[in-house]
């Protein structure tokens, strides 16, 4: 008859540091590519500024559904004679909040947080009251943590067939912060 061997005790220790370092390396290995091959940014505009009107800025990153919802925003802004200016993400970290009526970022969801640098721009405002963010992900409802910040944050799902009322929504969004600045 063979003889049973009781399992070793350090394979259980073992097991329990393996699971770690796997979840490490899943972790990091969601995280790198925001690192070694971020985002492109939107080609810039100022095509529709109106001289002393509100301005709406615009940042957003490149993709085939975010230049498509960008479109859809500026003619939303146009037809209601609403000043804009559009950007990509990076240059958010040389701009003044405060030189703009709304500022819309349109951003996606990267290793289950915001874009780094969309990240760093919200962390160096004194208050966020005037910034909408919008941020895709997989199914289009994650939402960042605001951290007490008051930034109007909404997500939704790289849908084409839903760009029309994303940006209807967003539009509402400005108009409502538009009304409110002119209440001041």
């Amino acid at each position: 008859m063979r003889k049973q061997t009781e399992p070793n005790a350090k394979s259980k220790p073992n097991r329990f540091y393996a699971i770690i370092l796997l979840g490490f390396f899943f972790l990091v290995g969601c995280a790198l590519p925001q690192h070694y091959w971020p985002q492109k940014d939107i080609a810039a505009s100022d095509e529709n500024t109106i001289p002393g009107q509100p301005t709406v800025l615009i940042a957003s990153r490149d993709s085939e559904y975010k230049k498509q919802l960008v479109k859809e925003l500026r003619k939303e802004l146009s037809v209601t004679k609403i000043s804009y200016i559009v950007i990509g993400v990076s240059p958010l970290e040389k701009i003044n909040p405060s030189d703009y009526a709304v500022i819309v970022i349109i951003n996606t969801c990267l290793a289950w947080g915001l874009d780094d640098e969309v990240s760093d721009f919200l962390d160096h405002q004194q208050t966020t009251g005037n910034i909408i963010l919008y941020t895709t992900s997989a199914e289009g409802t994650w939402l960042p943590d605001k951290g007490g910040r008051d930034f109007d944050a909404i997500s939704g799902a790289s849908v084409k067939e839903n760009i029309h009322d994303v940006a209807r929504n967003l539009m509402a969004r400005i108009q409502e912060r538009l009304s409110h600045e002119n209440q001041l």
